[in-house]
C-alpha cells in the first residue's frame, strides 16, 4: 500500500473543503463503528493494524489495543449491546488473500479494553452484524473455514449467540439460516426484532469474467430461511453498510454512477421494502478520485460515519473517516432525490451531469 499512500500524499483531502453537510473525523484510519452511546467511533488505525477509538466530544483518539497481548492485526471492530468489543482479522498477517479470506477470526474484548482481545474460536468470510438488543451475531463461513462446508464456494450462514460464563465470553447457541453455492453472501445487519438479517451477497463468475460481477442486499428470516431481495443491479455492486435506528432503511454502497466494473462508489440510504429505492447521502465522487465506503448510522440516527479512499483502492483500505450530518441533509433537498434502480437506466447519472435529473 506504499503507493496509495504516496498518492493520497499528493492529493487534497477531500474533507479539508467537504461538500454540504460533510466534515472531517480524521485523516487516516478505516471501517468506523459508532459505541452504543453514540459518544465514540471505535475503528481500525490502518490496515491489519491495531483499534482504535475517538470520542466525539473531545476530538481524543485512544489506541485500545497496542499494549494489549501478542495480536495486533485487525481489519474490523463492532460493539455488542453490552459495549464489549467484537474484533475481525487473523492472529497474524501473512498476504492479503490468506489473512483476509481464510484465516480472519472473531476476537472478543471486554468494554473497558482492560485485557488482549480474546479469541472465539472460528473463522469467517469478510464482516459479521451485531444485534442492537442481545449479544447476537450473524456471519458466514465457507470451505476455507471448515472442511465440512464444503468447497470455498460453499457458503453457511450463521445466527450465533455470544454466552457470558465463569470462563468468560463463548459462542453460544448457533444456527445456520442461509446456504449458498457460488454466490459470496456476507451478513451486515439484524431487522426486525432479530427475526431477519439483512445480507451482501456477492457473484464472482468462476471462469473469471468480471464484467459478469454484481452485488445484491437480501433479506433472510432466522426462522424460516425465507429470502426477500431489496436490490439488484445488472454489474454493479450494491452492498449494505450499515442500517438505520428505525429498521426501514439501511446504507447502500453503490457503484451505479460507473456502470460495469466501475470503482466509483458513493453512500445511498436504501428503503427495505422491495421498491428498490435509494437516495445519494454522500456526495464524494465529485472530489475525484476519491469515494465514501464502510458506513455506520449513530445510534440516534443523527449522523454517518463512513470511510474513505480512491477509486481502485483495496475494498477495506482507509484513507481518512467522515462524518455526514443526517439530521440536516434530511431537511435539505438532496433527500428527496430519490430513484429506483428502474427509474435510473437509460437516462445520465448525477456524476455525469454534476446535478440531479428528474
Amino acid at each position: 500500500m506504499k503507493s496509495e499512500t504516496n498518492r493520497k500524499a499528493a492529493m487534497e483531502f477531500p474533507l479539508d473543503n467537504p461538500p454540504p453537510f460533510h466534515y472531517k473525523l480524521l485523516d487516516y484510519g478505516e471501517r468506523p463503528y459508532w459505541s452504543p452511546d453514540g459518544k465514540r467511533i471505535a475503528f481500525i488505525e490502518s490496515n491489519y493494524g491495531d483499534v482504535c477509538e475517538i470520542d466525539l466530544k473531545s476530538g481524543k483518539v485512544k489506541n485500545l489495543t497496542a499494549g494489549l497481548g501478542e495480536h495486533h492485526s485487525f481489519l474490523r471492530v463492532l460493539f455488542l449491546p453490552n459495549g464489549d468489543y467484537i474484533l475481525i482479522g487473523p492472529r497474524k498477517f501473512k498476504d492479503r488473500y490468506i489473512s483476509r479470506r481464510v484465516e480472519s477470526e472473531l476476537w472478543i474484548m471486554d468494554k473497558d479494553a482492560k485485557y488482549p482481545p480474546r479469541p472465539l474460536g472460528r473463522r469467517i468470510f469478510e464482516g459479521c452484524g451485531v444485534s442492537r438488543i442481545a449479544n447476537r451475531i450473524t456471519y458466514s463461513m465457507n470451505g476455507n473455514h471448515e472442511e465440512g462446508i464444503g468447497s470455498p464456494e460453499d457458503f453457511e450462514v450463521h445466527v450465533t449467540d455470544i454466552e457470558y460464563g465463569e470462563d468468560g465470553p463463548r459462542l453460544g447457541k448457533d444456527k445456520i439460516i442461509y446456504r449458498a453455492h457460488g454466490y459470496d453472501p456476507e451478513p451486515q445487519d439484524f431487522r426486525k426484532n432479530d427475526t431477519e438479517v439483512i445480507m451482501a451477497e456477492y457473484y464472482n463468475p468462476a471462469d473469471g469474467n468480471k464484467k459478469d460481477y454484481y452485488c445484491t442486499v437480501k433479506g433472510v428470516s432466522v426462522e424460516s430461511g425465507e429470502v426477500r431481495l431489496y436490490i439488484t443491479e445488472p454489474h454493479i455492486h450494491n452492498e449494505c453498510e450499515g442500517i438505520f435506528p428505525g429498521e426501514d432503511y439501511i446504507c447502500l454502497e453503490s457503484s451505479c454512477d460507473g456502470g460495469p466494473l466501475s470503482h466509483t462508489i458513493d453512500l445511498w440510504k436504501l428503503k427495505l421494502d422491495g421498491s428498490m429505492e435509494r437516495t445519494r447521502m454522500t456526495r464524494m465522487l465529485w472530489k475525484a478520485p476519491w469515494r465514501a465506503t464502510n458506513s455506520n448510522v449513530s445510534p440516534d440516527g443523527k449522523w454517518l460515519a463512513f470511510m474513505l479512499n480512491v477509486c481502485g483502492s483495496e475494498p477495506g483500505y482507509g484513507m481518512g473517516l467522515g462524518l455526514l450530518d443526517l439530521e440536516n441533509w434530511e431537511k435539505s433537498d438532496y433527500s428527496v432525490r430519490t430513484e429506483t434502480v428502474m427509474s435510473r437506466a437509460g437516462r445520465k447519472t448525477d456524476l455525469q451531469t454534476g446535478g440531479y435529473i428528474k
